[in-house]
């Protein structure tokens, strides 16, 4: 069972076509040593809510609202 590992954060960039714009994709990497093992609490297309609470990174797994209107709802509630 793999509780820690050490990994990386990344930012990708890419250049638009027009070459104006540089577009940054920030990323987390987990190694699959980590989502492999059996324990891992997320699956493959888990909606996930992701926050900073002073300097960590909180990711838990939320509901797939069923509706817009459930957003817009849960969105005003906080």
């Amino acid at each position: 069972m793999v509780k820690k590992i050490v990994t990386s954060f990344a930012v990708a960039k890419k250049t638009a076509k027009s070459g104006e714009a540089v577009y940054r994709s920030p990323r987390i990497y987990l190694p699959t040593k980590l989502t492999d093992d059996s324990v891992f609490p997320f699956k493959e297309g888990d909606l996930l809510m992701v926050k900073v609470d002073g300097r960590r990174l909180i990711v838990q797994r939320v509901r797939k609202p069923e509706r817009r209107t459930e957003i817009a709802n849960e969105q005003r509630q906080k």
